[in-house]
């Protein structure tokens, strides 16, 4: 398995809390969607654009852990294990001390987002997935 692509510092906020002061569920994959936009503007150069070909999420596949909760510092991981010729699969985890809390699988589609309509890999883009460890497949 290919090493983590991005690592990021995180310490949780008591706004992504529920009342017993454990992180939200829907706040993994919020912090998970910061990796994943900001993984594409390094990879493609590019903010996303209505004219411009960007990912969007085809599928989502999250595993609950454990509890992470308020005032823990924490790390945010993301990697592009594999890609096809319009789409390509990252996955996520946020963890403490090496232990995951949270971790997900998504398959994203590149699209234009004018038109929806699928956009094929560049070669520099693959390239560049394929430096950081993904496999084509």
């Amino acid at each position: 398995m290919n090493a983590w692509t991005m690592v990021r510092p995180h310490v949780v906020r008591w706004s992504e809390c529920d009342l017993y002061g454990h992180v939200n569920h829907a706040t993994y994959l919020t912090l998970f969607e910061d990796l994943r936009v900001d993984h594409w503007r390094a990879l493609s150069g590019a903010d996303a654009a209505p004219d411009r070909p960007s990912p969007v999420v085809a599928s989502l596949e999250v595993r609950y852990l454990r509890a992470a909760r308020f005032g823990d510092s924490v790390t945010l991981h993301l990697r592009t294990a594999s890609f096809r010729r319009s789409s390509y699969v990252h996955e996520y985890a946020l963890m403490r001390d090496g232990e995951p809390f949270c971790t997900a699988r998504a398959v994203l589609v590149v699209v234009r987002q004018d038109t929806g309509a699928k956009a094929v890999l560049t070669p520099e883009l693959r390239e560049r997935l394929i430096a950081e460890g993904a496999e084509e497949g």
